[in-house]
C-alpha cells in the first residue's frame, strides 16, 4: 500500500476525466446485479480495480494493462468506449 499513488487523468483541453464518479456508478451497478443474483456481477465490480501504468521516454505515464467487464451497461465501459468511438470518428473525419 506504501508505493500506491493517485493519478490525475487530464483530456488534451486540460480538463480532469471523472474517473472515481465513473467506478462509483460502477459499484452501484454491480451492487444491483448481486441483489438479482447476477453471474456477472462480481466482473462488474472488479472492473477497473486493477490498472498497470508504462512510463514513456518523456516521463509521461500511458496505461498498459487493465481488465474492464465489457458489460454493455457498466458505467466504465460505457463512458470508455464512448471516448474511444469519439476518437475513432475524430480521425476518420478529419482525412
Amino acid at each position: 500500500m506504501a508505493n500506491e499513488k493517485v493519478l490525475v487523468d487530464r483530456s488534451k483541453s486540460g480538463k480532469v476525466r471523472p474517473w472515481r464518479e465513473r467506478k462509483l456508478e460502477n459499484l452501484q451497478y454491480g451492487d444491483y446485479l448481486q441483489i438479482l443474483h447476477y453471474k456477472k456481477a462480481h466482473r462488474v465490480k472488479e472492473c477497473g480495480e486493477v490498472l498497470r501504468f508504462v512510463e514513456d521516454k518523456n516521463g509521461h505515464k500511458k496505461l498498459a494493462q487493465t481488465w474492464f467487464c465489457h458489460s454493455r451497461l457498466c458505467p466504465l465501459c460505457n463512458w470508455r468506449r464512448a471516448m474511444k468511438q469519439s476518437n475513432q470518428l475524430t480521425q476518420i473525419l478529419t482525412e
